[in-house]
């Protein structure tokens, strides 16, 4: 006998695990335009700073754009924010290389399948927490604390990237001691590095003046891979990241090295799970305040599975743990960006970029990417 109530639909339940599947089941073509051009815009952006962030996290370039793919798919699907951009971020990628290098050793197949296994078990950290509602975990990690840490991070973030604009390398750890190694190496300044930097830093200081239509990542990249191309400056010293492979990534985990993880398997999960913490209060940092700009809510249990399902596509897609990305959902908003197609649009610009246009990414100069580090 009927009590009135209606029976929910196959997509409302569905969306019970995978919000985002209903509401793209029912989007309104009127809002495509809008999301297209945001998705164009977060790609361009993401294009720069995915490929600086897979250095600064010690891995070639091309799998900061792996990073860039996949995770946008999976957090369209489970997410509730309907404008977080997921992907490379400067705190996750810093914290990846703190924790992965020393446990390494120098090998880089270990690297990349510690690194994954990483993301993997970031994410399971993650998806557990939601399961027990955890989400509100986020709150105790307030603002002026996580933008104290971020700072931090910013700090050594910069000073890590400032040997790449000298064109010399750094070795000392720790604030202070590579300060002190910067300035006493000043004398071994490659020049046309150093004016190659100085273009950077000035079509990223100026460009946002003249117009915000294209981002001033995107455009810095270019003038600087235009400059390197045209001038043969990677013949006369200026390091770039040189080739970079076509396609997209092949789909599973590294497993070469898997017999060697049994021993440091204590200190993987102990660095997933304080990753997994910081990556979710990040990305709630974000998602909350576009959300309180946009007048909608998110559900802070449901983002913790969603961040969980996209670090682990990532690792799974050869790239490596990411969170919520601040500049490239601040682009999304800027440009009219309404729903999370806008994503699923971004993954596919990049996806593109990899299938045709890699080639003219291998005159990109480091000290490029190290300004633009910089700069983020």
């Amino acid at each position: 006998m009927s009590n009135g109530v209606a029976k929910p639909s196959l997509l409302d339940r569905v969306g019970r695990i995978a919000p985002g599947v209903p509401e793209l089941a029912r989007y309104q073509v009127g809002d495509l335009r809008h999301d297209l051009a945001a998705g164009l815009s977060v790609a361009a952006v993401a294009l720069p700073v995915g490929v600086a962030y897979a250095q600064l996290a010690g891995f070639e370039p091309v799998v900061g754009l792996y990073a860039s793919i996949l995770p946008l798919l999976a957090y369209a699907l489970f997410g509730t924010s309907r404008q977080l951009i997921v992907g490379p971020d400067a705190a996750t990628c810093a914290l990846i290389a703190a924790a992965i290098a020393p446990l390494a050793g120098g090998d880089s197949q270990l690297y990349l399948t510690l690194s994954a296994l990483l993301a993997v078990f970031a994410g399971i950290f993650c998806i557990a927490a939601s399961f027990l509602r955890l989400g509100a975990l986020a709150d105790f990690l307030s603002k002026p604390i996580l933008v104290g840490f971020l700072n931090g991070i910013s700090i050594s973030i910069a000073l890590g990237q400032a040997g790449k604009l000298f064109g010399f390398e750094t070795s000392e750890k720790g604030i202070l001691p590579r300060l002190f190694e910067i300035v006493s190496k000043l004398g071994e300044t490659h020049w046309r590095t150093f004016a190659v930097a100085l273009l950077t830093l000035a079509v990223l200081l100026i460009w946002p003046r003249l117009t915000r239509r294209l981002p001033a990542d995107l455009v810095a990249m270019v003038v600087a891979g235009a400059a390197v191309a045209f001038l043969g400056l990677d013949n006369l010293g200026v390091a770039t990241i040189g080739a970079v492979p076509a396609g997209l990534p092949a789909l599973g985990l590294p497993t070469a090295m898997l017999a060697q993880v049994g021993p440091v398997l204590p200190e993987l999960l102990a660095a997933a799970a304080g990753l997994a913490l910081v990556s979710f209060s990040s990305a709630m940092l974000t998602a909350r305040s576009f959300a309180a700009k946009n007048h909608y809510d998110i559900d802070v249990d449901r983002e913790f599975a969603a961040l969980g399902a996209a670090n682990i596509t990532s690792a799974f897609s050869q790239g490596f743990a990411i969170s919520g990305a601040d500049s490239r959902t601040a682009m999304s908003d800027a440009t009219g960006g309404r729903t999370r197609l806008a994503g699923v649009l971004a993954a596919g610009a990049v996806a593109l970029v990899l299938l045709f246009l890699t080639e003219p990414l291998q005159y990109v100069p480091v000290a490029a990417l190290g300004a633009v580090l910089i700069m983020a």
